[in-house]
């Protein structure tokens, strides 16, 4: 059965429900959906401020989150940033995800599958992206002030893998986490991950 916030039964009409997350997104049957399904949901969803802007709450302390929609094509994230949060580096465990930054600014440095950093470049406000299952990055709060963005994974539940803590030069093991344990999370230039998808 799929699961919606609270928030987006309790505030929002059917109709406006329907028009940002349609049912085909609300089926229970296991698919993965294309990443332009993910970075359109996630810009529709950006516009849904009145129902995600009175949840969102930015923590000194600690990245805060919340789950919008899970189902079983999809999770949906709301997560609130301060400047210098992050999430440690990690992969998806190979599903396909969309972000937008709906307020604030968002920094990622992305890794190759050997866990080398490859890539840097900011996100702005309004900056929608995809990128493909095989992703590996790292996002912060970056600017002066709070960030917050929504996320889309397709499929949902994949478990990630965290990039190895090295010990005595050696690489460590690799850890493994579920998605509730750690949430899925202006160009400097053309660098732009292979696969990845600049939406806006």
């Amino acid at each position: 059965m799929p699961l919606l916030h609270p928030a987006f039964l309790t505030a929002a009409t059917p109709a406006r429900l329907a028009e940002l997350v349609p049912d085909a997104l609300l089926d229970d049957g296991q698919r993965t959906l294309p990443m332009g399904a993910l970075t359109a949901l996630t810009s529709r969803l950006a516009t849904a401020r009145e129902l995600w802007r009175p949840l969102v709450r930015h923590d000194p302390t600690g990245r805060w989150y919340t789950r919008l929609v899970l189902s079983g094509v999809v999770e949906v994230w709301l997560i609130g940033w301060t400047p210098g949060q992050s999430t440690p580096v990690h992969d998806h465990g190979g599903a396909l995800g969309a972000m937008t930054v709906v307020d604030g600014t968002l920094a990622e440095e992305g890794y190759s599958p050997e866990w080398s950093p490859t890539f840097q470049r900011w996100h702005p406000t309004g900056r929608t992206l995809g990128f493909p299952a095989h992703h590996i990055h790292q996002v912060s709060g970056a600017g002066g002030g709070p960030a917050t963005s929504i996320h889309a994974y397709s499929p949902p539940g994949l478990p990630m893998r965290l990039a190895p803590e090295p010990s005595a030069g050696q690489a460590g093991p690799d850890r493994s986490t579920g998605p509730d344990a750690l949430v899925r999370a202006v160009d400097r230039g053309p660098a732009v991950a292979a696969g990845a998808m600049m939406v806006s």
